[in-house]
């Protein structure tokens, strides 16, 4: 084989940018996934600004694509003060700054970042109690599986506590909700949000009659109205319910996009999609079309979307698209099979696309600027 020695050799600055993409791709795909919308990647972004340095150094991190339990706990960290994901049981927990990452606020944040004493008393009493409900929960009906211990890990993550005392709270054994000590003053938002919590960890894959059991317990203990609680539950499987037609309607999109990228990462990212998306009662249902390999076909079939999960759709969609760090010849092939998607759904391919775009421009052009001077 003749070599041309005018041939250009491998760029490593664009190099190291190219895989800067892939992982702004994958955390962008996260960032959507939580429900926030794409306002959440600027704050996701400032929270993962050490991560993108790291990859710029060529050093290897945990990703989506190959390690997807460790980085959906890093990602569940990161994303805690911004937006915690809408599908992990006791979100809305950490939303009542039940967690130590948001940090000082108002004007003590401009002198120290250190959370108070009280701040950090009521982050472990509260964070504790959330992660007793969510174990026994997820033990009501056996071991706890792999999914279940991330999902617990997230939860722990989220809430910032030193290393000890998280270590500590991981390693405990389930408490039956029985034993389950509820103490002190719990403000009525933080207990229906441990309640729906509970529900929503139930309902994830199927709720069984002694997870029920678990949630009801709790209830009493909390004396819950028997009526909220019941709206509550009808509302965690209502969350199920259209967190599904999401995840589809997203795997659909990937699939399509990337279809001349399967085998290969079109079907990796269609499955970690999947996981994200999916609820795991439902996720046999899209693993096996993307196993089966076959072509996907625009039929119109998720016409009950609302217009805010038809835009994560398509965001996370055309995140997926950018991964390789396409050419400009093959972006423009990608954005004519993402209009196709967009107009299957009856939305706006534009707005999510350069939402996308505008976020991966804001991380990638002061990262490459001092690359420019060399």
């Amino acid at each position: 084989m003749t070599m041309d020695a005018y041939a250009p050799t491998p760029d490593p600055k664009t190099y190291a940018l190219g895989r800067l993409v892939g992982t702004l791709a994958e955390d962008a795909m996260f960032g959507l996934s939580t429900g926030g919308g794409t306002d959440v990647l600027e704050g996701l972004g400032r929270r993962r600004a050490e991560a993108y340095s790291a990859v710029l150094a060529g050093h290897r991190l945990n990703t989506m694509s190959s390690e997807l339990d460790n980085w959906m706990v890093e990602m569940t960290r990161a994303a805690a003060p911004i937006c915690p994901p809408s599908w992990m049981p006791m979100s809305e927990v950490i939303r009542e700054k039940v967690t130590l990452e948001v940090g000082a606020r108002g004007l003590r944040s401009l002198f120290s970042s250190k959370p108070s004493d009280k701040d950090i008393q009521r982050v472990k009493r509260l964070g504790t109690l959330a992660v007793r409900v969510l174990r026994a929960v997820f033990a009501a009906d056996g071991p706890l599986d792999p999914e279940e211990t991330r999902t617990l890990a997230g939860l722990i993550a989220s809430l910032g506590l030193p290393d000890p005392d998280a270590q500590a709270l991981f390693g405990e054994a389930p408490v039956p909700v029985e034993q389950l000590d509820v103490y002190g003053d719990i403000e009525p938002a933080v207990a229906k949000a441990v309640l729906r919590g509970g529900w929503l960890a139930a309902a994830w894959d199927q709720i069984d009659p002694r997870e029920e059991h678990v949630v009801r317990v709790l209830a009493n203990k909390l004396a819950f109205a028997a009526m909220d609680l019941e709206v509550l539950r009808n509302e965690a499987v209502q969350l199920i319910d259209a967190r599904r037609l999401a995840g589809l309607a997203t795997v659909d999109g990937i699939r399509f996009v990337l279809s001349d990228r399967m085998p290969g990462h079109g079907v990796t990212l269609a499955v970690k999609a999947c996981h994200l998306m999916v609820p795991r009662r439902h996720r046999e249902e899209a693993l096996a079309q993307i196993g089966a390999g076959q072509r996907v076909v625009l039929a119109k079939r998720y016409p009950h979307l609302s217009a805010d999960d038809r835009q994560a759709v398509l965001g996370m969609t055309w995140a997926a698209a950018l991964f390789e760090d396409p050419s400009i010849a093959r972006r423009a092939l990608l954005r004519a099979r993402h209009d196709r998607v967009a107009a299957d759904l009856g939305e706006d391919a534009n707005k999510a696309r350069h939402a996308i775009e505008d976020w991966f421009a804001e991380v990638l052009a002061p990262a490459a600027y001092p690359m420019g001077a060399d």
